[in-house]
This record gives structure tokens, sequence and C-alpha cells, in this order.
């Protein structure tokens, strides 16, 4: 049996059951061409005996591939483009750039386990008790180390402020 023959016998069958999986139609027509092509490809070395299990076999495997492909894919915008927008001129950039480089620089100056504790809730994000699991410590003692770390920073920008003037 040649290629013409099976795609006429069993088009429709192999259409149904890629669009049972994907729900889409017009992903369905392209994993059911796929499917062909890769039938085409294996009828030469191989011809099976059951030809619309193999068939519905190959769709199967079209579509897991189809998936995988998928899942590696995962686009995100990239950050070059942010900068575009309109309110952001190359001095509020650079007030930006400023401002967090002195913020890690008083962050330095800190006990170490102060800045971790405002590095994980005030700047990554984590709540209270996964940064104290992350730490190794209790929450009560994270909010503590916050606490007293945030007031240190405090001075530290008032001592910084006075200088300035």
């Amino acid at each position: 049996m040649d290629i013409q023959q099976l795609y006429k016998l069993y088009i429709h069958d192999v259409y149904r059951y890629l669009l049972s999986l994907c729900k889409d139609k017009g992903l369905a027509e392209d994993l059911t061409q796929d499917t062909f092509m890769k039938a085409y490809q294996a009828l030469d070395s191989s011809p099976p005996k059951a030809l619309k299990s193999w068939l519905i076999k190959i769709a199967y495997y079209t579509f897991i591939d189809y998936k995988r492909r998928m899942r590696k894919m995962d686009y995100q915008p990239p950050d070059y483009f942010i900068t575009f927008s309109s309110d952001n001129t190359v001095e509020t950039e650079w007030q930006k750039n400023t401002d967090k480089e002195e913020l890690y620089w008083k962050l330095e100056q800190l006990k170490p386990i102060q800045k971790k504790a405002i590095v994980l809730c005030d700047l990554q994000g984590f709540s209270y008790k996964e940064a104290a699991s992350i730490l190794a410590i209790k929450e009560n003692t994270l909010k503590t180390h916050i606490f007293r770390g945030r007031g240190k920073l405090r001075q530290l920008y008032r001592k910084g402020s006075v200088e300035n003037e």
C-alpha cells in the first residue's frame, strides 16, 4: 500500500484522534500532516501489519513531541525593550541605578543576617515564612532581624542626607 491510499483511508481517523488530544483544529491539521510525513518516511523501511493502529501510534508520539517542544520554548519578552517607555529618560535611569548602588552599599554595612533577611523579604519578595525557612531560623527571629536592619538603614539614610547638606 502506498502513502496516498493510506492517506485517503485514515486521514479522518488520525485527524479526529489528534483533535481529541489537542482541542485545536489548526494544530490538529498540522500534526496530522506531520504524522503522515513520518509515516511516509517509515513506510519503506518496515511496513506494519495493522496500519490504523500504527498511524495512531505515530500521531500520539507526534503530539507528545509537539508538547515537549512547546514546554522548552518558554518565551519571555526581553528586558531591553522595557527601557523604551516614554517616562524613562537617561537621567531617571541614572538616578535609579545610583539609588540602587547606594542601597547595596548601605546593606553591606548591616550585620550579615540582617542583610540576608532584608534582601530575601524586601528585595526578592519572599514571605516571612519562606525567608525563615531559607535562613533556617524561626519566623519571629527573622522579623526581629528585619526590624533592626530596617532601623539601621533608616539611620544610614538620615546620616547620608545630613552629610549632603
